[in-house]
């Protein structure tokens, strides 16, 4: 099943956007980064695959942990966060980067301990597929875990969805009983993913959902920079393709909204809600 839906919104803005707010991005996903690398048996010598991964952050991260002797690869479909990811792992022999979705592209590497994705596996439009062939590239033993975003607890996407629907008309959504489309919340559902994993022929399968803070010590400025970049409204924003006036106006009212989670030093403390996976390849 082809995925061009998705390679189509990462090589384009969306993936430009990314890059740009790397940084932000780094420091708001930080506890959700921390909290999946503590569900890793990471250990040096360590093989690892991360999907989904990005500007090369959590990649990076990985392959400290499993120094030395360790190595990581990287798989994303967007260049411009390839190119982002490459600059910055310039001159390290045990991580690499390659553009490869995993659902279509052929992958001759294998013998992986571990395959991560840090809020980068909801992107495929056949998961059960992809999940398949992320096993076979598994040893046995090996281990999968990755997260996702809830489709509840998380005021930073539905907060100014929210706004922005007010302006622009609802986000559409599937059918009841139909599959989620790939994005941000395609995998929020812990029933519907375990059940994709023990399709895909997994064991020791397991998910369940906790509470994260999303922070950044910029405040406000920091937040909206980013915003309208990451989530359900960048998806919204897409399809209605409002004016700058219309931007505005709803950009003040999120602001507004938003000001309840400044903390006392003005950065930007919210709860969030994830959904984290963990099985084992037989």
């Amino acid at each position: 099943m082809s995925n061009r839906a998705t390679h189509d919104v990462w090589n384009g803005q969306s993936g430009a956007d990314w890059a740009e707010h790397q940084p932000d991005l780094d420091l708001l996903l930080g506890q959700s980064m921390r909290r999946l690398a503590a569900l890793l048996p990471l250990a040096p010598g360590r093989q690892v695959l991360e999907i989904g991964s990005g500007a090369g952050s959590f990649s990076l991260a990985l392959a400290h942990a499993v120094a030395p002797g360790g190595r990581v690869l990287g798989l994303d479909v967007s260049e411009p966060l390839l190119r982002l990811a490459r600059a910055r792992a310039e001159g390290r022999g045990d991580l690499a980067f390659a553009k490869c979705d995993i659902q279509t592209d052929a992958l001759d590497a294998a013998g992986f301990d571990i395959c991560a994705a840090h809020v980068g596996m909801m992107f495929f439009s056949d998961p059960v597929l992809a999940l398949t062939r992320l096993r076979r590239r598994l040893t046995s033993g090996g281990v999968i875990v990755f997260n996702g975003w809830a489709a509840r607890g998380n005021p930073w996407f539905s907060l100014p969805l929210g706004v922005a629907e007010r302006h622009l008309g609802p986000l559409p959504s599937p059918p009841l009983g139909e599959t989620p489309p790939p994005g941000p919340l395609a995998f929020a559902d812990v029933t519907y993913v375990t059940g994709l994993l023990r399709q895909a022929g997994y064991r020791q399968v397991e998910g369940w959902q906790e509470t994260i803070a999303i922070r950044h010590p910029g405040g406000l400025d920091a937040l909206m920079q980013t915003l309208a970049y990451v989530g359900p409204i960048s998806t919204l924003y897409r399809l209605k393709q409002p004016g700058a006036a219309q931007k505005a106006r709803i950009a003040g009212e999120i602001r507004e909204a938003f000001s309840a989670f400044v903390d006392a030093g003005g950065g930007i403390d919210m709860p969030g809600t994830m959904a984290f996976y963990r099985a084992v390849a037989p």
